[in-house]
């Protein structure tokens, strides 16, 4: 089976599939695929991630620990247009190679739009209320609730923008995904068990 991961910023999905990826065996796929888009396009992994990184201020910079990339971002407000195509090229053409090996979960990368609906995926959406969020960001980064709430609205609003300009999807839209998870209910354990369960119940 294969697993991808969507999530509103903040709200604890890295976690969450990892903790999944562990009781199925699966492999989680997140750092990896910089590192493949940057073999294809003959550069380095770092040069991927400053892609990645180009409108990212300090806040964003200090959470990559918490929540690895993000390429909503970049491949919208870079001055290279030309290159970004080819970097979302790849990042597609690595989505579905990855997809292919089976008993995989992908990260992001708005790998459920690349996908699309088929019956050996199960499409995931990790959210949880704004002030939730807020307050896990203030708290894992040490800056003040107005940082912290303005950078979730800002990468929320460049998902929902990225996804709807490259794939022409709502990017909140619950009837885009299989499974919709309120991580702040369920913890990143109930969370888990949830993909699990679906998992095993779709195999």
């Amino acid at each position: 089976m294969i697993v991808t991961v969507s999530n509103q910023y903040g709200a604890g999905a890295i976690d969450a599939a990892q903790r999944a990826g562990q009781q199925l065996g699966y492999r989680v796929i997140d750092r990896e695929l910089p590192v493949v888009v940057a073999k294809r396009l003959s550069t380095s992994p770092d040069a991927v991630t400053a892609i990645e990184d180009t409108s990212r201020n300090l806040g964003e910079q200090l959470i990559t620990g918490l929540e690895l990339g993000t390429p909503e971002i970049s491949l919208g407000s870079r001055e290279q247009p030309s290159f970004d195509r080819e970097c979302l090229r790849e990042i597609q053409i690595a989505v579905r190679e990855f997809a292919a090996q089976g008993n995989v979960i992908i990260i992001g990368r708005a790998a459920y739009a690349i996908l699309g609906r088929r019956d050996d995926a199960i499409r995931v959406f990790m959210y949880a209320p704004r002030e939730w969020r807020v307050t896990r960001i203030s708290d894992a980064l040490n800056v003040s609730v107005q940082a912290a709430a303005s950078e979730i609205d800002r990468i929320d609003r460049a998902r929902r923008t990225y996804v709807r300009e490259h794939y022409q999807l709502e990017w909140e839209d619950p009837r885009a995904y299989d499974l919709c998870i309120d991580t702040a209910r369920c913890g990143p354990l109930g969370s888990a068990a949830l993909i699990v369960t679906a998992v095993r119940s779709c195999a």
